[in-house]
């Protein structure tokens, strides 16, 4: 039961990681016990290069396997659990504008900055199932 409010809580999430999942065509996926998926994709589009990872829900989106890209994408999932319906406002809304467009350079805003506290947090208990 608590496995299924927390799936509705994150609804919005969920709705649009499947349909990036299908959008950028990603196939490898690997689930372990966290009930976070992690899903991999090759670029085939300047949109799908354009996106280095995202985190929605209890998926993860990656168009590499690299550790630190995969542990700041759990923060971020982290986030979505606390936040909720919120979340694509509150964080990931920004992170995607700011991070992307304007944080290329400067990686330092809140959101992103959180995202990886939680991982690390997280990380280090051994609770990031990947």
């Amino acid at each position: 039961m608590k496995n299924f409010l927390l799936y509705i809580w994150q609804l919005p999430q969920h709705l649009l990681g499947l349909i990036l999942i299908w959008a950028l065509g990603a196939t490898e996926t690997y689930q372990p016990q966290s009930g976070i998926a992690y899903w991999f994709y090759k670029p085939k589009n300047r949109f799908g290069a354009f996106i280095s990872g995202i985190s929605l829900g209890n998926y993860i989106i990656l168009k590499t396997k690299n550790e630190t890209a995969v542990r700041h994408e759990y923060g971020h999932s982290i986030q979505s659990r606390a936040w909720g319906p919120l979340y694509l406002l509150a964080v990931g809304i920004p992170s995607a504008l700011f991070n992307n467009l304007w944080d290329r350079l400067f990686h330092k805003s809140w959101d992103a900055g959180r995202g990886n506290a939680g991982a690390l947090e997280n990380w280090s208990k051994g609770n990031y199932g990947f």
